[in-house]
Protein backbone atom coordinates (compact mmCIF):
# COMPACT_ATOMS: atom_id res chain seq x y z
CA UNK A 1 0.00 0.00 0.00
CA UNK A 2 2.86 2.80 0.75
CA UNK A 3 4.12 2.08 -2.78
CA UNK A 4 0.71 2.76 -4.37
CA UNK A 5 0.82 6.22 -1.92
CA UNK A 6 4.34 7.32 -2.68
CA UNK A 7 3.40 6.45 -6.74
CA UNK A 8 0.19 8.75 -6.13
CA UNK A 9 2.45 10.92 -4.33
CA UNK A 10 4.79 11.36 -6.91
CA UNK A 11 2.30 11.58 -9.92
CA UNK A 12 0.54 14.54 -7.86
CA UNK A 13 4.04 16.08 -7.39
CA UNK A 14 4.77 15.59 -11.51
CA UNK A 15 1.54 17.13 -12.32
CA UNK A 16 2.26 20.03 -10.29
CA UNK A 17 5.80 20.42 -11.22
CA UNK A 18 4.14 20.72 -15.26
CA UNK A 19 1.29 22.74 -14.30
CA UNK A 20 4.03 25.35 -12.73
CA UNK A 21 6.28 24.94 -16.09
CA UNK A 22 3.34 25.82 -18.19
CA UNK A 23 2.26 28.73 -16.48
CA UNK A 24 5.49 29.95 -15.84
CA UNK A 25 6.60 33.60 -17.16
CA UNK A 26 8.94 34.73 -19.66
CA UNK A 27 12.49 33.19 -17.73
CA UNK A 28 11.60 29.90 -18.30
CA UNK A 29 14.10 28.72 -19.97
CA UNK A 30 16.74 30.56 -18.04
CA UNK A 31 14.98 28.94 -14.96
CA UNK A 32 15.89 25.69 -16.65
CA UNK A 33 19.03 25.92 -16.90
CA UNK A 34 19.45 27.24 -13.12
CA UNK A 35 17.64 24.16 -12.51
CA UNK A 36 19.97 22.14 -14.54
CA UNK A 37 22.83 24.01 -12.21
CA UNK A 38 21.21 23.14 -9.43
CA UNK A 39 20.75 19.26 -9.96
CA UNK A 40 24.25 19.16 -10.56
CA UNK A 41 24.74 20.69 -7.26
CA UNK A 42 22.62 18.00 -5.47
CA UNK A 43 23.89 15.09 -7.11
CA UNK A 44 27.45 16.35 -5.01
CA UNK A 45 25.98 16.08 -1.95
CA UNK A 46 26.25 13.08 0.22
CA UNK A 47 22.36 12.75 0.83
CA UNK A 48 21.93 13.06 -3.12
CA UNK A 49 24.21 10.60 -4.67
CA UNK A 50 22.39 7.77 -5.14
CA UNK A 51 19.88 9.30 -6.29
CA UNK A 52 19.11 8.72 -10.14
CA UNK A 53 19.83 11.95 -11.84
CA UNK A 54 16.10 12.11 -13.63
CA UNK A 55 14.86 12.41 -9.73
CA UNK A 56 17.06 15.36 -9.09
CA UNK A 57 16.06 17.32 -12.27
CA UNK A 58 12.78 16.82 -11.38
CA UNK A 59 13.22 18.36 -7.69
CA UNK A 60 15.46 20.63 -9.30
CA UNK A 61 12.95 21.92 -11.12
CA UNK A 62 10.02 21.72 -9.20
CA UNK A 63 12.53 23.98 -6.43
CA UNK A 64 13.25 26.77 -8.64
CA UNK A 65 10.05 26.88 -10.51
CA UNK A 66 8.19 27.12 -7.03
CA UNK A 67 10.57 29.75 -5.76
CA UNK A 68 11.65 27.21 -3.14
CA UNK A 69 15.15 28.23 -4.00
CA UNK A 70 16.95 31.35 -4.44
CA UNK A 71 18.59 32.46 -7.58
CA UNK A 72 21.00 33.63 -5.72
CA UNK A 73 21.35 30.65 -3.66
CA UNK A 74 22.00 28.79 -7.06
CA UNK A 75 24.72 31.31 -8.13
CA UNK A 76 26.71 30.82 -4.91
CA UNK A 77 26.59 26.68 -5.14
CA UNK A 78 27.71 26.87 -8.66
CA UNK A 79 30.39 29.29 -7.90
CA UNK A 80 31.75 27.16 -5.04
CA UNK A 81 30.97 24.12 -7.42
CA UNK A 82 33.33 25.91 -9.64
CA UNK A 83 36.39 26.57 -7.35
CA UNK A 84 35.73 23.12 -6.36
CA UNK A 85 36.42 21.98 -9.73
CA UNK A 86 39.52 24.04 -10.51
CA UNK A 87 41.00 23.20 -6.74
CA UNK A 88 40.45 19.17 -8.16
CA UNK A 89 41.70 19.83 -11.63
CA UNK A 90 44.75 22.06 -10.89
CA UNK A 91 46.27 18.64 -8.11
CA UNK A 92 46.04 16.92 -11.66
CA UNK A 93 49.41 16.17 -13.22
CA UNK A 94 49.67 17.74 -16.76
CA UNK A 95 52.40 15.27 -17.70
CA UNK A 96 50.87 12.39 -19.76
CA UNK A 97 50.96 8.92 -17.75
CA UNK A 98 53.97 6.33 -18.35
CA UNK A 99 51.99 3.21 -20.16
CA UNK A 100 52.77 -0.23 -18.05
CA UNK A 101 55.14 -2.25 -19.17
CA UNK A 102 53.31 -5.57 -19.91
CA UNK A 103 56.13 -8.66 -19.46
CA UNK A 104 55.77 -11.56 -22.13
CA UNK A 105 55.40 -14.85 -20.33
Amino acid sequence: MEDTMTTHVKVEKEADLEKLISDYGPSKYLDIVRAMQWARHLRRQEEYRNVPMAELIDRALFDVVSGKIKIAEIEAAVTADQALEEKLFSKRSDEPRKPRVVKEL
